[in-house]
């Protein structure tokens, strides 16, 4: 298997677990249960809100993270199968640039300051990395193809 197809099997990857990571996230909200376990983590720092109020806007606020995760999980998936699989230019530099900020914003704001055990954040990053890797390989194991194909035929 080449490397790019590799490349593109990671992205697929990263976005189905996306698109899982989204599900999860509209599930939680169905109930109102997104409100009770931030309320209990931060029980002693006062209401800012009432509770109903407080609950509704971060219930929005899930929701509408959940929404982004679940595009950002699509658009790499469909890049990776289509364009990343086949080794095109566009597709890399699509997924690499939407993928590589979706991580970015992940690894800064929540993995670093440790919000979420690392054992359990760190897969999206390692998918993240390895088809950053590989589909890197791909595109310059091609253009160096390309080179030598120019100086055999002159």
């Amino acid at each position: 298997m080449t490397t790019y197809k590799l490349g593109s099997i990671f992205y697929v990857l990263w976005g189905i677990m996306h698109i899982m990571f989204a599900i999860q996230i509209f599930m939680l909200n169905i109930g109102d249960s997104t409100f009770a376990v931030i309320q209990n983590i931060y029980n002693d720092a006062g209401p800012v809100s009432t509770p109903n109020e407080l609950g509704n806007v971060i219930n929005a606020i899930m929701n509408q993270h959940a929404w982004n995760l679940l595009w950002f999980g699509v658009f790499a998936a469909v890049i990776g199968a289509l364009y990343n699989w086949h080794n095109s230019k566009a597709g890399y530099w699509s997924n690499l640039a939407v993928v590589s900020f979706a991580d970015l914003g992940f690894i800064f704001a929540v993995l670093i300051p440790g919000y979420v055990d690392p054992m359990i954040g760190i897969w999206g990053p390692v998918l993240w990395i390895l088809a950053t890797v590989f589909s890197t390989l791909g595109i310059k194991q091609h253009r160096i193809a390309m080179e030598n194909s120019k100086l055999q035929a002159t």
